[in-house]
């Protein structure tokens, strides 16, 4: 079983016309480029097929504009019962009710979790890391993982790119224990800190996703990984449509020299944490 955990569909409206998505900042950041592209449930049903996975969990886009969230969130729970795709909800940065009922929201419609929650334009700001909190809240609550974006604090700058304020999400994922978080990105290398027998307890039920890997790791980031987390916390994601799996197989089978670590990190992982069955 091959599953990819990140990948990322909008509504079709949003390829036949994003200049009319733009008035959202972090949209307009990441996809005001016609070189940057988008796709939707047809174009990952393609992909899935294509590359022979078994499936593929759909984020959606971390919306500040409450009507575009909405938007999307609709046309994710249009996709429940899909053959092999999970849609994850969004709760809108800007909103006119509470965290909570937006998580509510996600939860009765069937969405299998949270996600992919970004800062783009702001980073980690007091305003930021106070919704996040609400966030993890609502969805240690109902029940929902929480897929977060989390890059890596160092090295070359890109779109999107902001100070992760790692030891901020260290303390409110301490703060919030009962919450099941998937950092995408390795989680901008927190998981570095595991070695520390502390963090490894904080950390105990946060997961890290291989997004964009080929970007910004050698491959032996997996074999690193593994040592210090074990494979059943490490979760392959791609990134699509900005990368796929063809980036990714041969680095994670050249590294992962156990046929049950590889298992795990494809599919099986991510099987446990959204019940598939």
């Amino acid at each position: 079983m091959t599953i990819d955990f990140h990948t990322h569909i909008f509504p079709r409206d949003v390829l036949a016309a994003r200049d009319l998505y733009m008035d959202d900042p972090g949209f307009k950041l990441l996809y005001s480029s016609e070189k940057s592209v988008v796709t939707d449930h047809a174009g990952l049903a393609e992909y899935i097929s294509a590359n022979e996975l078994s499936g593929a969990a759909a984020m959606s886009f971390p919306w500040n504009v409450e009507k575009h969230c909405l938007r999307q969130n609709e046309y994710m729970a249009s996709l429940i019962g899909s053959s092999c795709v999970f849609p994850f909800g969004m709760i809108p940065l800007t909103r006119s009710k509470s965290v909570r009922a937006y998580a509510e929201e996600i939860k009765n419609s069937g969405l299998y979790g949270i996600g992919e929650i970004a800062f783009y334009n702001g980073g980690m700001t007091d305003s930021n890391i106070r919704f996040l909190r609400e966030v993890l809240e609502a969805a240690a609550e109902f029940s929902l993982p929480v897929c977060l974006h989390v890059n890596e604090p160092v090295g070359h700058q890109y779109p999107g790119k902001y100070e992760p304020s790692l030891a901020a999400v260290y303390e409110l994922l301490k703060s919030v224990p009962g919450a099941t978080v998937i950092l995408a990105h390795w989680g901008g290398g927190l998981f570095f800190y595991e070695l520390m027998p502390e963090a490894h307890e904080v950390l105990k039920t946060v997961y890290y996703d291989t997004a964009a890997t080929p970007y910004l790791y050698r491959s032996d980031i997996y074999s690193s990984a593994i040592k210090i987390v074990g494979a059943e916390k490490i979760i392959f994601g791609s990134d699509y449509p900005l990368l796929g799996i063809s980036r990714y197989r041969r680095s994670i089978e050249d590294e992962v020299l156990s046929v049950e670590d590889r298992e795990k990190i494809f599919g099986k992982n991510v099987q446990r944490l959204l019940f598939i069955s």
